[in-house]
Order: structure tokens, then C-alpha cells, then sequence
């Protein structure tokens, strides 16, 4: 990352902004502006001619207009990298995040140094998102179905066995390397496989369609399906579909 990189702040908690302002302070990042709602930061980016870089934010309580400011800024501000930092890590507010076209999504309690590295991965254009496998303790146990046969979705969409299997691996947060050796094929043929998926259930990236896993195939089908079990790290940073 070179040249100086500037932030703008959405956040309800003035303390916490300065107080993440001071943090990022130095030579790479300048916090250029502060503002209490995401309908306050599209109002700033749309009146203000100074070029923002990264807009680190928390939705305020009215989550409908948030995320729906957020995804404006997203189709108007192209440039901007949209990371969320707050307490909600779940489900819905990923998916939701993941929708309105945000890069990140980090919890507050993160480190300062991991939050420098996460923003300057994010400004390198790599998606850092919590794995969705750290969100299953949260949901209850589906019922079981046989792994031996292709699993058949709602609204009529079947996958084949192997359409199945990928789907579980990025579920439980898998890059493709680690699924082609679990599945003993070419990654070349992972990738394949996945934009076939991709297309299936009509999902924009891996991300979407890890979230679209978890809402429809039950866990115990995930588990088998995905190989070997391995246990992912908080974090997954995800390159598109690659």
C-alpha cells in the first residue's frame, strides 16, 4: 500500500470515533471525517470533493436505511472500501453486509494492530470476513438427511454431489486449495465448479454463497460433505471466486 489513505468514520459513539481516529493516526491513514449514521457519510461523500479511500463504519439503529446507504455508496463511490466494525457478528448482519457491497466485517473487540493489517488487506482489494462456520453455534441443529445422494434445495434448485460438496467446504470457510485436496481433483476443476454453483443459486461471490449454505443444507450433510474437519480461523480473507 502506498500513499496516504484516507478514512472516513460512521459511528453512533463520538468517544469511539476519536478514539479510532487516534489509532489509525499516522503516516499511511488520516481520518478525514466523522459522521453519526452511513445516510450522513453518502451525504458527505456526495458534497465534499475530498477523495476517500476507506469508510469504517457501525449502522445505527435504523438498520433498513443504513444498509440501504450503505449500498448506495457502494454503487456511487465505487473506490470507497466499505468495512464494518461493530459488536453484531452475525447472520443476518453479514449477509445483509455482504449484500450492500462491503469488503470487511470485523468485530470491535479486534486488536489494533489486526485492525491496521485488516485495513490495509482490504485496501489491497482482498474481502475479510468473519467464517460462517463461527456463526453455526448461533442457529439450531437442522434435522439430517443421507450425504450419499445430491441435495435437493428449495425453490428447486439441485445441486449435483459434487456442487454439494464445495458448497459445505465454504461453508466451513475453506480455500480452494485446501477443498481440491480434500476432494482429490485439480483446483482448476474446484473453480469450475464453484462459478457453476455460483450461477446456480445466484450468488455473487464465495461469501454469498457460503451464507446461502448455511440458510439450506443441514448441518450434518455440511460436516460430511466438506472433508476432512478442519477447524477455520476467525478470519477468512476472500479473493472473489479464485
Amino acid at each position: 500500500m502506498t500513499g496516504k489513505v484516507s478514512l472516513l468514520i460512521s459511528d453512533e459513539n463520538r468517544l469511539f470515533r476519536e478514539g479510532i481516529r487516534r489509532i489509525l493516526a499516522s503516516r499511511k491513514m488520516e481520518v478525514i471525517g466523522e459522521v453519526r449514521s452511513l445516510v450522513e457519510a453518502a451525504d458527505m461523500l456526495r458534497a465534499t470533493q475530498t477523495s476517500v479511500n476507506l469508510l469504517l463504519c457501525d449502522p445505527s439503529t435504523d438498520l433498513q436505511e443504513e444498509f440501504a446507504a450503505m449500498k448506495d455508496i457502494a454503487q456511487e463511490f465505487p473506490h470507497v472500501r466499505i468495512v464494518l466494525l461493530t459488536n453484531h457478528i452475525t447472520l443476518g448482519w453479514l449477509e445483509m453486509a455482504v449484500d450492500a457491497g462491503a469488503s470487511g466485517f470485523l468485530p470491535k473487540d479486534i486488536s489494533a494492530d489486526a485492525l491496521r493489517y485488516s485495513l490495509e488487506l482490504v485496501l489491497l482489494g482482498e474481502q475479510i470476513f468473519p467464517t460462517v462456520q463461527s456463526l453455526l453455534e448461533t442457529r439450531p441443529q437442522a434435522p439430517t438427511v443421507s450425504p450419499d445422494v445430491a441435495i435437493e434445495l428449495p425453490r428447486h434448485i439441485p445441486l449435483s454431489a459434487r456442487e454439494g460438496q464445495i458448497l459445505s467446504c465454504l461453508v466451513n470457510g475453506l480455500p480452494n486449495k485446501t477443498i481440491a485436496r480434500n476432494l482429490n481433483m485439480a483446483e482448476a476443476t474446484v473453480k469450475v465448479h464453484l462459478k457453476a454453483l455460483l450461477r446456480k443459486i445466484n450468488a455473487r461471490n464465495r461469501t454469498q454463497a457460503a451464507i446461502w449454505g448455511m440458510n439450506h443444507v443441514p448441518r450434518d450433510a455440511r460436516e460430511h460433505r466438506s472433508g476432512e474437519n478442519l477447524d477455520p480461523p476467525a478470519l477468512t480473507i476472500v479473493s472473489g471466486t479464485g
